[in-house]
């Protein structure tokens, strides 16, 4: 029998989601905790808690970097600001891992090491899996654009689906009006976010272009349309770097502000080497792009970045979009609450498909592996979610490697949560024990965070008006309360539809 174009749509809608379902719960749950990635970088920083700051030195800062990793192809000093009021500061090496510390705002020195924030946000790009999980993730934001515009094809009730939840229904129909409506409600926020996070990486998508005229060479393409400006590196040692300080209070001084984004070294122990200084621009949506080059030797002004092209700036707005690091609190909060909406119509999504088909007599090996894929998935990152964060706290400070034992705090709770919904799946869904589990984590941060931290619980916190960290703990709360509060009714429910009919008694 032939299908009609909604049947097909409907066919593609539910293949798209289900197929790449569970990956974007992991890239929506991890891109929307990185929206307040600095401030968790802060809060699982708890020896900067407490501190007064002090005036960034930036040569001091470069001496840090000198001892640590005194070969690096480039150094980069982060000032503090109000989302993270620490010095940090980084480096990298061609082919490797972009490194990142933060520094005292006491004495100077390292802070004890964490993964902080940043792990939610490479998550949420590349799945901690480099370049082939940047393909992943590509793949998986074409599916869901596909998802969507079949999703709006197939809604004819649209805007009456919105104002349509009713959780007393069945199980099927109660879970249908949650995709419904919370898909509804973040509609153009998904689709802005699909959309906006392909362009980001459009040149590994798509590199044609890059092949022909740059023989590949990405970091070229890039230097040129973005107007960057970095020398060849001469293999000549640099006997002493120019004074960064001097070289930032020339900057200030030149654009008449004091905001600062990061200064970055290139070449830093070479003679080639370049200092480049960015101003921060947070009012604007495109990624700032304002900059002065100086020569590393001698201090001197080299170059102005100039005004980008508009194909260029384009693509700049287009990440704005994506990355939210404009508009200040308010817009970054808008974009957590569309983040957890697009969390709960994927799950709620893959659980419609299991209810439509768990009433059948024989169930399939792919409705098993699917129930195991949302116990696994779903169920199993909550709790790793709150045990990151409790690995964070419980740790010792000077620990080796410290921020990766925090990632595997992350993935081991996260097998061992799994493992135990499969097990318990066997005598029911086991929804209830994890969501119940992930809830107890979260409600008791709080608790011990005002156990191991002196400057940091919310009794000294909220009295003092440190709502950068107070905020944490608060959504950590109440994030908790929900899970609880869902983990009691999926258990009540459960126990509802177990109990056994009334007989009637025969004489």
């Amino acid at each position: 029998m032939k299908r009609t174009f909604t049947q097909t749509m409907a066919w593609l809608h539910t293949w798209c989601g289900l197929l790449i379902g569970w990956l974007l719960f992991v890239i929506f749950v991890g891109g929307t905790l990185a929206c307040f990635d600095k401030e968790l970088n802060h809060w699982m920083r708890p020896a900067a808690h407490g501190a007064a700051s002090t005036q960034v030195n930036y040569d001091q800062a470069a001496a840090q970097l000198h001892r640590i990793m005194p070969n690096a192809h480039a150094w980069y000093i982060n000032p503090p600001n109000e989302r993270e009021p620490t010095t940090s500061i980084g480096w990298f090496n061609e082919g490797e891992t972009f490194q990142r510390r933060a520094l005292s705002p006491v004495d100077g020195q390292l802070l004890p090491d964490t993964a902080g924030g940043n792990f939610f946000f490479e998550l949420h790009y590349n799945l901690h899996a480099g370049t082939i999980g940047l393909y992943i993730v590509g793949i998986a934001g074409m599916m869901m654009l596909v998802a969507l515009v079949t999703g709006i094809i197939i809604h004819k009730r649209i805007f009456k689906d919105f104002f349509t939840f009713r959780p007393q229904a069945s199980r099927q129909r109660s879970w249908l009006d949650a995709h419904n409506v919370t898909a509804v409600l973040g509609l153009p926020f998904h689709l802005l976010i699909a959309y906006t996070g392909l362009m980001i990486f459009v040149v590994y998508y798509m590199q044609a272009g890059v092949h022909v005229a740059y023989q590949g060479d990405s970091t070229r393409f890039f230097n040129e349309v973005s107007q960057g400006f970095e020398r060849e590196e001469q293999h000549q040692p640099l006997p002493k770097l120019a004074s960064l300080d001097r070289m930032v209070a020339a900057a200030q001084q030149h654009w008449q502000q004091s905001d600062i984004l990061w200064v970055g070294i290139h070449h830093p122990n070479d003679t080639s080497a370049t200092v480049e200084v960015r101003a921060r621009r947070p009012q604007h949506v495109a990624w700032s792009e304002t900059s002065l080059y100086y020569d590393g030797v001698t201090g001197q002004l080299l170059k102005e970045k100039p005004e980008l092209d508009t194909a260029y700036h384009v693509y700049t707005f287009m990440g704005g979009l994506h990355m939210a690091q404009f508009g200040g609190a308010m817009v970054r909060w808008l974009y957590l609450l569309m983040g957890a909406a697009g969390c709960v119509m994927i799950a709620s999504g893959l659980t419609v498909w299991l209810e439509k088909r768990s009433k059948r007599t024989v169930q399939s090996t792919g409705f098993k592996l699917v129930r195991a894929l949302n116990i696994g998935v779903v169920g199993g990152m909550l709790v790793a979610v709150a045990a990151y964060f409790w690995g964070n706290r419980l740790l010792p400070a000077g620990l080796a490697n410290r921020n990766g034992l925090e990632m595997q705090v992350f993935f081991v709770s996260w097998l061992v949560a799994a493992t135990w919904g499969l097990i318990r799946a066997r005598q029911g869904q086991p929804w209830s024990e994890l969501l119940g589990l992930a809830a107890i984590l979260l409600l008791g941060l709080p608790v011990l965070n005002g156990l191991t931290t002196t400057h940091s619980h919310l009794l000294v916190t909220i009295p003092q008006g440190i709502w950068s960290l107070a905020l944490v703990d608060l959504t950590m709360l109440l994030t908790g309360m929900l899970l609880a509060l869902l983990a009691w009714r999926l258990r009540t429910a459960r126990q509802h539809t177990a109990a056994p009919l009334a007989q009637p008694v025969h004489a």
